[in-house]
Order: structure tokens, then sequence, then C-alpha cells
């Protein structure tokens, strides 16, 4: 009784109609860009076809699915119908998160991937996402521009023609997540073969790396301006790239070879880079910017994640000397300091 009373009120939820929702037809602004808002009322109840929405069983398979990761594949085996059909869910929940429901749901229809490409209601689903006025008009001009090419590429995204800081966050965000699990891909191809132990020191040299990562994003980019969230996002993820090529480097047999005196000239620059950075922190420079207790945070999150790395390196590749691999660390912390000048 349970499941036929679950089903029942699934599927009066999926006929219900839309509930009324910010549209950009309507908005009434000084900006202009009338064409696109001209556009949007035309094609105001372009609903996608019902005979996509999905069906209560497959509802109820999906509960609790994100249509995100299942249409980019984060985490698990990319299923664009899948996230169709979790889009829907997602939508008739109200859900506004801003890769969910209608934005996944326009991202199917503009590359026809998951359903029939359709730019018309691509276009309708475009239209109810709320966004910068710019950001609005840019998309669905973007879409009807697609539409009159006869465009088939399939390479629409939501993040094309962003320009506020907020949405570029949230990209900036999504980016990581698609990159973070080819990245996982990657450290699972890389350390293949690898014995329990070697596994467990990448294990903690990673966590020591992420916490420098972190460390480094949060005290020593700026933090004042609109495009804090990406800009943190970009330097942390730019930092776990780095990492997965220097072992794959290492991986490849091409070590860099230091000699002691490089060591030595290494360290003294690094000392001198240090203070350099934090006699250019201009005290209460407001909100967001740089401080030296940042700069501290970071820099003893860097000593950690470079002892860690001297651990891994030990084990994994002994015959590597030591104060090699950390002229070779030391040289690229420098390196982070001089591209922030």
């Amino acid at each position: 009784m349970k499941a036929l009373a679950f089903a029942a009120a699934l599927l009066a939820s999926l006929a219900a109609p839309p509930a009324a929702r910010w549209d950009w037809g309507n908005v009434k602004d000084d900006y202009g860009m009338e064409a696109s808002k001209a556009l949007c009322r035309q094609l105001r109840n372009r609903e996608p076809p019902a005979s996509d929405r999905p069906t209560a069983a497959q509802a109820q398979a999906l509960r609790g699915c994100d249509s995100e990761k299942l249409y980019y594949g984060i985490g698990m085996p990319a299923d664009p119908a899948k996230a169709r059909q979790c889009a829907f869910l997602e939508a008739d929940k109200g859900d506004e998160s801003v890769f969910g429901g209608r934005t996944m749901l326009m991202m199917v229809y503009a590359n026809g991937k998951g359903a029939k490409q359709d730019y018309d209601v691509a276009i309708h689903l475009a239209c109810g996402i709320e966004g910068a006025p710019a950001e609005s008009d840019a998309r669905v001009t973007d879409l009807q521009d697609r539409k009159k090419r006869g465009d088939k590429d399939g390479d629409f995204d939501f993040c094309d023609g962003i320009t506020s800081g907020l949405a570029a966050g949230y990209c900036a965000g999504h980016r990581e997540s698609v990159d973070g699990a080819k990245r996982e891909a990657a450290w699972a191809q890389v350390s293949a073969g690898w014995s329990g132990a070697e596994k467990q020191a990448l294990a903690r040299l990673r966590k020591a790396h992420e916490a420098f990562a972190q460390a480094s994003g949060g005290g020593e980019v700026d933090h004042s301006g609109t495009l804090r969230a990406a800009m943190e996002i970009g330097a942390e993820e730019k930092l776990r790239d780095e990492l997965l090529a220097m072992i794959r480097q290492l991986e490849a047999g091409k070590a860099p070879a230091h000699a002691h005196g490089q060591f030595v000239a290494a360290d003294a620059a690094l000392n001198a880079a240090y203070r350099k950075e934090l006699q250019g922190v201009e005290p209460n420079s407001g909100v967001g910017a740089v401080t030296r207790d940042g700069i501290r945070d970071a820099q003893r999150a860097w000593l950690a994640y470079r002892d860690a790395f001297l651990a891994f390196a030990a084990l994994r590749y002994p015959k590597l000397p030591r104060e090699s691999l950390a002229t070779w660390l030391t040289l690229k912390r420098i390196d982070m300091w001089k591209a922030e000048d």
C-alpha cells in the first residue's frame, strides 16, 4: 500500500503544472536587451515533451539523485538520460541549485545529450534561470544563434558568457568537481601496482598537500574582489594539478637534478621571498585582503607538505637525492610568489 501511495503521489507531482517562476522575458530594467526578452516571451510555453519526464518507477529508482554528477560523470559513469530524468525530479521539487534541475535540463536539450536536441526548449529553460542581465541575455542569444546555424556540436555550457563574480565562483566549483573526478582517476592509474606502504605514503602526502593548497588559497589569494571564490578555487586546483604532474614526472624517470650549492641558494632565496611577501602586506587593507597571518599559515602548511613529499619520495624513489628534491620543491614555492608579483 505504501508503494502504491508513493507512486500515486509521485505521478500527481509529475503531472502538476510548473509553479510561477522568474522569467527573463518579464524583467523590466534599463539594460535593454529586448531581443532576448522578446524571444523568452515567444517561447514561454515551450515546455519539454511530457514523454521525456521520468516514469514513476524511474523516479523511485532515482530518489536522492544528482543530475550534475549523472550528466558529467562525477564519481560515476556519465548517464545523460538518467541525468535528464533526475533533473526533472529536482525541478519539480523546486531545486534552485546552480547545477541542478532547470539548468541541467537546459544543457540536455541544448546539446542533445540525454534527449533529442531542441533549442526552443533549451531557450525556454534558459529564460527561467535567474542571473545577471548580461548573462541571461548572452545565454538566450547564444542558444538562438546555435539554432540558426543548426549547431550539432553539443558543446553549450551554462558557464559560457559568465559575467558576475557569484556565478564565476559557482562555475569554478563545478569545474573543480569535474576535473577532480578526472584527477582521481589519474591518481588511481599512476599508483596502480604500488605497494600498500607506498599508497599509504601517497595518501599522507596528498593530505598534507591538500592542507597546503587550502591554506594558500585561503591565505595568499586576495579575496577582496567579486571574483574571490573563483580565484581561490582556481589557485587550489592549480596546485592539485601540479602535484599530480610532479609525481608523473618522477614516475617517468625525469627527476630534476640539483646540486648541494643549488639547495643552499634556493633555501636562501626562499627565506628572502618569504620576508618580502610579509613586508608587502598592507595593514588594514580591507576585508578579504591577504594578511601576514594568512601567509604564515600557508608557509607552515607548505613546510609540512614538503616534509611529507620527501618522506614519500624516500620510500617510492629511494635512489633520488633528498636535497635535489627539496631544491625542486623550494623553487616551485618561490615561483608561486613570483607569479603573484
